[in-house]
């Protein structure tokens, strides 16, 4: 009984698995959207910062209205930012030069980035990691269009 079920199972199997035996050969280009290889290791050129020193580097354009600015120098050397070493904030905290912008000067954190205690105002807890809205400059193409900016 148990050789007529088995050879039940082989038989009923085996119209299933011969279509399989032809191996299906797809391309490494072909799978997906993308027309290039798989295999291929689409890295960017690495990215060379500004020479300039911070204090003359200048203000970037915003990518769009309210934008949090991005930094115009280096910032390789201001990693890793903690709670308690923030290099951002030896020439950006200056609570008096809130709301408007000293000649010369770096551009103050806005009165968002502050709380108010007993005296002056001190940097929020939450904005102690610049490098989470604020980003580096980089001379890249846009990876993909859009049309954020049509309806100004």
């Amino acid at each position: 009984m148990k050789r007529k079920i088995a050879l039940f199972v082989i038989a009923a199997a085996f119209p299933f698995g011969a279509p399989q035996a032809d191996p299906l050969t797809l391309l490494d280009d072909a799978i997906g959207l993308s027309k290039t290889s798989v295999f291929d290791d689409p890295a960017p050129a690495e990215f060379a910062y500004s020479t300039l020193d911070p204090k003359k580097s200048g203000v970037l354009p915003r990518a769009y209205e309210d934008a949090p600015p991005q930094i115009p120098h280096r910032v390789d050397k201001f990693f890793p930012i903690t709670v308690k070493l923030n290099k951002c904030m030896e020439c950006h905290d200056d609570p008096d030069a809130i709301g408007h912008k000293k000649q010369g000067k770096p551009t103050a954190m806005p009165e968002s980035h502050y709380v108010q205690g007993g005296g002056e105002p001190k940097m929020a807890n939450g904005r102690h990691f610049c490098s989470l809205c604020h980003v580096p400059q980089a001379g890249v193409d846009v990876l993909v269009g859009n049309n954020f900016d049509a309806g100004r």
